[in-house]
């Protein structure tokens, strides 16, 4: 039963796209706006009670463990625990279509309830969601259909990748989609405003507001990621340049630039119909990465699919949607040329603000697609990863930092006496970082002072709380990478019982080893004890997991956390002179990183709360 109304409400999500669209086209001028939008929101609610009941379906499957399903065959296993059944179900390509589907529908249905804005601009954005929602139902009909069954039944299913059997993936990915997804409704309100010819004050404002949530949720979802990656994978790291790492900072970053373009929209003509190609291309980005994560081009951990089809499929989607987008666009040309044009202030600010962020986006898509392009053409393997990637934003982080302090001041007053302050002060901390290590680069140095000069600066003299809690998480996240990376101390060994080993100040000693058995996992368990300078500190218990189901093994990381440093241990395999091996790292500083997203995300959502209740 469930099967077959899983399949049933794809359908149907794809019949209620295309009777929306054929009756806005057809009705539009022969009906009152208030009729064309009671029923556009009657199909906008009934297609979000769908998608949801899809979703809910592909979730029942996997927790009865119906093997009739392939998908759930393939993904999942009777013994595994009920929260790994449930995020199993968008744990793969198929069932994370449907997660993709209903976040659409909820955005949609959002949308329905804002008042303020003209009932015709809410009545062409829902339907233009609509259609969004019918292609991607259409795709995952035709190429990636969740609920496909087979016979004979198998009396156990394969189960799901032991690295996805963590609470990560019930956040990570549902945050990530709710990110992406967001820029659809930026998207989806740009069109149906020039479409209509009105982007007056109340649409601009609920572009902000749908904008900020999306920019909010896609840095949480992101981090998140990283979070997941540094506890799960055990190579102490948060960020390893993977491509669908870039593919998801990509959109980031153009968002960036569209959440300040934005901001001079009402004002600027010209930052109207910027922050209108921004907003296409932003959408552009976020299915420029389902493509290449879905259709088997890159090689990645993050990667699901290997079929060709779906790659061509998914390109076509991109072509219909950015092209539909950038074809409204160019259509409406004169009305950017009607607007306002006077020049705000900070015009110039903006403009050298959002070149840094597409040179920024440029130098990440360029090392994402190269090695694509060549293995296409030439048929030649390349990688380019970390050393590119860091050696290239070392460099453009020096300019970055230097306009971000003597923005939105002139020079004259950065050579006040409590300025002057702060530069020394700056010097200071600077100093202090280098003295605690032994190897260090120039570049580093210069841009961790610039960055301790530029938050100070923001601390002080930025008058808007939300900017300037925003801009000091940023900055410290830039601090705490810089500081993380070229601080980092990673030791391996190896040891037996009763060895103890040394790490920066601490002293680490191998106390004994216990075992664990789970319903789906053999776990072997570290005991360590940590002391610092004689004192004891703390007991972890790195694990070496195996999961008989699938004949895998993972490294579960055990980190002592401190203000200002991260102790991370992993325990390996063991040899036959009962030598275990060994990884500790020392990680100064890290929690900026994450201190900061949170301040990112709070500061957004303060921002959210006064748009809000000004069009609601």
């Amino acid at each position: 039963m469930a099967i077959f109304l899983g399949n049933a409400t794809i359908i149907l999500n794809i019949s209620l796209a295309i009777f929306a669209c054929c009756y806005l086209i057809l009705y539009h001028k022969k009906q009152p706006a208030p009729t064309i939008f009671k029923t556009i929101s009657a199909i906008s609610l009934l297609s979000f009670f769908v998608a949801v009941s899809s979703q809910i379906c592909l979730i029942y499957c996997y927790l009865i463990s119906d093997y009739s399903v392939i998908n759930v065959y393939q993904n999942s296993h009777h013994l595994k625990p009920v929260l790994y059944k449930i995020t199993g179900s968008w744990g793969n390509h198929e069932g994370s279509m449907l997660l993709l589907i209903t976040v659409l529908a909820i955005y949609n249905c959002m949308l329905c309830f804002f008042k303020k804005i003209s009932l015709s601009i809410k009545s062409t954005a829902i339907t233009i969601q609509l259609a969004i929602i019918g292609l991607f139902c259409l795709y995952t009909l035709i190429t990636s259909n969740p609920f496909l069954q087979q016979d004979p039944i198998p009396l156990s299913g394969l189960g799901l990748n032991p690295i996805l059997q963590d609470i990560g993936l019930a956040m990570h990915p549902p945050m990530l989609y709710i990110g992406y997804l967001g820029f659809s409704m930026v998207f989806s309100i740009f069109l149906a405003g020039l479409i209509n010819k009105n982007l007056d004050k109340n649409t601009l404002k609920l572009l902000q507001i749908f904008c900020y949530f999306a920019f909010a949720t896609l840095t949480l979802g992101i981090a998140l990621g990283s979070w997941w990656a540094y506890r799960e994978l055990g190579w102490g790291g948060y960020w390893f340049w993977d491509p669908v790492e870039n593919i998801s900072l990509m959109p980031w970053i153009c968002a960036t630039a569209l959440i300040h373009a934005l901001k001079l929209s009402k004002q600027n003509s010209q930052m109207l119909k910027w922050s209108s190609f921004l907003s296409i291309l932003t959408m552009i980005l976020c299915l420029f990465g389902i493509f290449l994560t879905r259709s088997g081009v890159l090689t990645s951990v993050h990667s699901f699919a290997i079929s060709a089809n779906r790659g061509y499929f998914i390109i076509l989607l991109i072509s219909i949607i950015g092209g539909f987008g950038l074809f409204i666009m160019a259509n409406n040309l004169k009305y950017f040329a009607d607007q306002n044009t006077a020049k705000h202030r900070k015009f110039w600010l903006v403009v050298v603000n959002n070149y840094f962020l597409i040179t920024a986006l440029l130098v990440i898509l360029i090392g994402t697609l190269y090695p694509i392009l060549l293995r296409g053409l030439f048929n030649e393997l390349i990688s380019i990863g970390s050393p590119y990637y860091s050696q290239v934003f070392n460099i453009l982080l020096v300019p970055f930092l230097i306009f971000f302090i003597i923005n939105p001041q002139p020079i004259n007053k950065l050579l006040q006496i409590k300025k002057i302050f702060l530069f020394l002060l700056s010097l200071i901390f600077t100093i202090i970082y280098i003295n605690s290590i032994n190897d260090y680069k120039i570049l580093t140095i210069i841009n961790l002072f610039l960055a301790f000069l530029a938050i100070l600066l923001n601390s002080f003299y930025t008058k808007d709380l939300v900017s300037k809690l925003a801009h000091s998480g940023f900055l410290l996240i830039i601090i705490g990478v810089l500081i993380s990376s070229s601080g980092s101390i990673v030791k391996e060994t190896n040891l037996t019982i009763g060895e103890n080993f040394n790490l920066q100040n601490f002293q680490i000693k191998f106390k004994n080893v216990d075992y664990l058995a789970d319903k789906n996992f053999i776990s072997r368990i570290g005991i360590f004890e940590i002391s610092e300078n004689d004192q004891f500190i703390t007991t972890l218990k790195p694990q070496l997991r195996y999961y008989p189901i699938s004949d895998q093994t993972t490294n579960e990381a055990s980190i002592y956390h401190h203000p200002l440093y991260d102790l991370y241990l992993v325990i390996g395999t063991k040899d036959e002179q009962e030598n275990y091996a060994i990884r500790s790292y020392f990680k100064p500083l890290i929690n900026l990183i994450w201190i900061g997203v949170a301040m990112i995300f709070f500061a957004i959502f303060l921002k959210i709360i006064k748009n809000f209740n000004k069009i609601s």
